[in-house]
């Protein structure tokens, strides 16, 4: 059971690795500035090249798979706008609950997707939060932790 859970980790973590490479490719193409190419390569693309090479590490049992997926999903736990940054990074799939506080407002929302985003941005009004925990790379996260303390007993 332990092993087919692994896959199916392995293969949404490369799902979404690959999604969102060509989503952000895509977005590339409208960069012309290099300082700005350069910059926008290592903020969005790696953590998806991560994503890839976690899951193809997982699938074929590696260990450094698992301690990259860790990390992966990690990454993932968190979305977030605050003090003008937003921050989000889903590679494979959201399954969310984010609580939107607006001028005294809390608004409470349950998000869900498949693919590939990532999104760091700053310059957002300062009077905007919002905070959401993807609870699908929780639950992964957990169990990838839980293993990898069982194979290092």
């Amino acid at each position: 059971m332990n092993l087919l859970l692994l896959k199916v980790i392995a293969a949404i973590e490369i799902f979404g690795g690959v999604w969102g490479f060509v989503i952000m490719l895509y977005r590339l193409t409208n960069i012309l500035d290099s300082l700005k190419f350069i910059i926008f390569l290592l903020v969005y693309l790696i953590p998806f090249a991560l994503s890839v090479l976690a899951g193809i590490l997982l699938w074929k049992k590696k260990v450094a798979g698992l301690n990259l997926s860790l990390v992966v999903q990690l990454l993932q736990i968190p979305y977030f706008a605050l003090s003008g940054l937003y921050y989000s990074f889903i590679s494979g799939v959201l399954l969310g609950i984010r609580i939107n506080l607006l001028e005294g407002i809390k608004n409470y929302n349950f998000n869900f997707m498949l693919g590939g985003y990532c999104q760091i941005q700053t310059g957002l009004p300062l009077d905007i939060a919002a905070f959401g925990i993807n609870i699908f790379a929780v639950v992964i996260f957990i169990f990838l932790l839980v293993k990898k303390m069982k194979d290092y007993r």
